[in-house]
């Protein structure tokens, strides 16, 4: 019997439908292809393939695009991002020389969250894909290139899970008083600095207040809790061991090491040549596509101010003003936020008394107790974390409210639930437990940790 192996990436393209339409041409639609040691003929090929199953699939079901084709051994993904542009992801296994395909190795949805998790990470630093090829379609082909080689590197397929699929948002949870504190503050900011548009507060990698849109707002946590904040904390632990070792990002915005409070701009106040580089992102501001400059600002140890403003060649003097003027103001919202932080985590000592992933698809808030923290894997098996993959593949399929309930072989119950567009999902073992034993801790479970956003009926 073949044992099972990781999935391997076999390629990775993109490609535009409107070039290349004469015949000889067909290599023109290429805009990217991984790996560049397959020559063109094959990857002329790989296009056209997909290009035929864009358009067959399409006779049948015009509104809803080709998703996944499987065949034996291999599995391709395909998405979307643009009209005329498509994403191509396809993989196999390989046993030794053998190459075998292992239908559960990965799930369907969490091939496809690696697609569309990179195009919107190149959009939020690039622009949509349509900005650059409307001016040229080699620059286009470059900038792919630039983004999508590094991006690929970064891929690892056997660890993508539910988390990656949701991408959720963790968020504080704040009293009445504190978070009008909070938002006086960031009124504050935005009226006495004119160039800063929308404005971001995080706490221990959890979101206090976004001014961006919800959309903005969930790529950019994403980048931030995962990438920049994570590289600069490494970063700090290095430069403590070496003062004179700089770190970088994984992408294009550079996390450069710094003692002082700002991540992203000057590394001194007191010299104007330390601002460096400064990151940059596309924003959709009223249907327009405008590019905007990142500050991120570092109070203490967890607590992060991230600011989106227009002006891109700031001054020093423009630096020195934002720390004189946020010192003050944050002093003791910081630690009333602190504060809260403790009473939250004293609560939490509940939740891990359960299993579970809770999911609103209304504003992306995430809460679980299978994943302590951001970057962290999470602490129950591959084979249940596919049933809860599985379980959330149909409840977006079914689009309506629904509940499932199994029990697997090591006598685990596992429930998922979905209503008002929230997913909760449970894993509990009850040895030679019920039905209405679990039902019974369902009930229990809901009522401490969701009881005013969450009903559960028995």
């Amino acid at each position: 019997m073949t044992e099972k192996s990781p999935s391997t990436l076999i390629n990775f393209f993109i490609f535009n439908t409107t070039l290349g339409q004469e015949e000889g041409t067909e290599h023109e639609k290429i805009l990217f292809y991984y790996p560049d040691a397959d020559n063109i003929d094959k990857q002329s090929r790989s296009v056209g393939l997909s290009e035929a199953i864009v358009h067959f699939c399409g006779t049948f079901a015009p509104d809803r695009p080709c998703e996944v084709v499987q065949t034996l051994k291999s599995r391709q993904v395909f998405y979307q991002p643009e009209e005329n542009f498509w994403m191509i992801m396809a993989l196999t296994n390989k046993d030794g020389n053998n190459i075998v395909y292992h239908q559960d190795e990965v799930q369907d949805q969490a091939l496809q969250s690696i697609l569309m998790l990179s195009y919107k990470i190149f959009r939020l630093f690039n622009g949509p894909f349509s900005m650059t090829f409307n001016e040229s379609v080699d620059s286009c082909r470059e900038l792919l290139k630039h983004f999508f080689t590094r991006f690929i590197k970064s891929i690892k397929l056997a660890q993508q899970d539910l988390q990656d699929v949701l991408q959720g948002i963790r968020f504080l949870p704040l009293g009445k008083q504190q978070f009008l504190k909070v938002q006086q503050f960031i009124n504050l900011i935005e009226a006495n600095f004119s160039n800063i548009t929308y404005a971001q507060l995080l706490f221990d990698d959890q979101l206090i207040w976004s001014s961006l849109d919800l959309d903005h707002t969930q790529i950019l946590y994403g980048y931030l809790t995962t990438n920049l904040l994570p590289n600069h904390q490494e970063a700090e632990v290095a430069s403590s061991l070496d003062p004179n070792m700089n770190r970088y990002c994984l992408f294009e915005p550079l996390c450069t090491v710094t003692n002082y409070l700002f991540i992203t701009g000057p590394t001194e106040l007191g010299h104007a040549a330390s601002i460096g580089k400064i990151p940059r992102i596309f924003i959709n501001k009223n249907g327009k596509w405008e590019i905007f400059a990142v500050i991120v600002y570092k109070v203490l140890v967890d607590v992060y101010i991230d600011y989106y403003y227009y002006n891109l060649t700031s001054t020093i003097d423009f630096f020195r003003k934002l720390d004189k003027f946020i010192g003050p103001q944050i002093k003791q919202l910081t630690f009333d936020i602190a504060e809260q932080n403790i009473i939250n985590r004293r609560l939490s000592l509940t939740e891990m008394q359960y299993r579970f992933i809770y999911f609103n698809h209304m504003n992306c808030a995430f809460k679980s107790s299978i994943y302590p923290k951001i970057n962290q894997p999470a602490i129950i098996g591959p084979d249940l974390m596919r049933l809860f993959c599985d379980i959330h593949a149909e409840f977006d399929k079914s689009k309506s409210n629904e509940e499932f309930l199994a029990k697997t072989a090591t006598d685990c119950w596992v429930v998922g639930k979905i209503a008002d567009q929230r997913e909760l999902f449970v894993a509990q073992n009850l040895k030679n437990g019920s039905l209405l034993d679990i039902n019974d801790e369902m009930k229990k479970l809901v009522g401490s940790l969701f009881g005013n956003i969450f009903y559960f009926n028995s």
